[in-house]
């Protein structure tokens, strides 16, 4: 009986204990119940990070994109001016290639006519070089017969004092040389190149042959051998 006192006693001080146990185990359950509940915040993170990451990534890919596409309208642009800059260039060159050529013709026409000219200046040189010995020759013959002019007439200045003194003084008009022209002024034109001394100070300029052996004349020489 008294066992039984004691048991129900124990069993009701138990049941006391277990009435205040259960009040100080249950938060100890939903403690450790806490860590069940984790997993869906765990895969919620999960898809936050993972579009996070997708996002990025567009985000990257965009950039790249935009990237290329900036790089390739700049690497366009430098190409086109480029290409302008080299046609300008080429255009320059161009212009300046004609115009050296269009000089270089010029000074090839240049030299063309001083070449052409210094050939005419050597041949009109040279003819005159050869009419200068010709003068000279003639001016040598020339005077060769004027001095055999001079030994004449003072032969002929003889003759007529010789005349002069047969006749008294007078000399005979068939004695006396004339003009071949008018035939009535004595002889002073020497004509070149004959050398024939036949024409008067006044017919010498106007007659273009000798009238002794119609040789052309290219010049006449007045000779006073009084």
């Amino acid at each position: 009986m008294e066992n039984h006192l004691a048991f129900y006693g124990g069993v009701s001080h138990l049941g006391f204990d277990d009435l205040s146990v259960p009040a100080i185990s249950q938060p100890t359950k939903r403690h450790r119940a806490t860590p069940t509940a984790a997993p869906p915040l765990s895969f919620f993170g999960e898809d936050i990070s993972s579009a996070i990451r997708q996002q990025q990534l567009e985000v990257d890919r965009l950039v790249s994109h935009q990237t290329e596409k900036v790089r390739r309208e700049l690497w366009e642009r430098r190409r086109l001016h480029s290409r302008r800059i080299a046609a300008a260039v080429e255009r320059w060159v161009t212009r300046r290639v004609r115009a050296k050529e269009e000089e270089i013709e010029k000074i090839g026409r240049l030299n063309a006519a001083l070449e052409e000219r210094v050939r005419s200046l050597c041949a009109e040189n040279q003819i005159w070089r050869e009419l200068a010995q010709a003068n000279e020759a003639a001016a040598n013959a020339l005077r060769a017969d004027l001095e055999q002019v001079l030994v004449q007439g003072e032969a002929a200045g003889d003759d007529a004092e010789s005349w002069c003194d047969n006749f008294g003084g007078a000399v005979p008009a068939a004695g006396r040389r004339l003009c071949r022209m008018c035939g009535a002024a004595e002889p002073s034109v020497l004509l070149l190149p004959c050398r024939h001394l036949c024409l008067c100070a006044a017919c010498g300029p106007a007659v273009a042959s000798c009238p002794v052996c119609t040789c052309d004349k290219n010049g006449s020489v007045n000779v006073n051998i009084s």
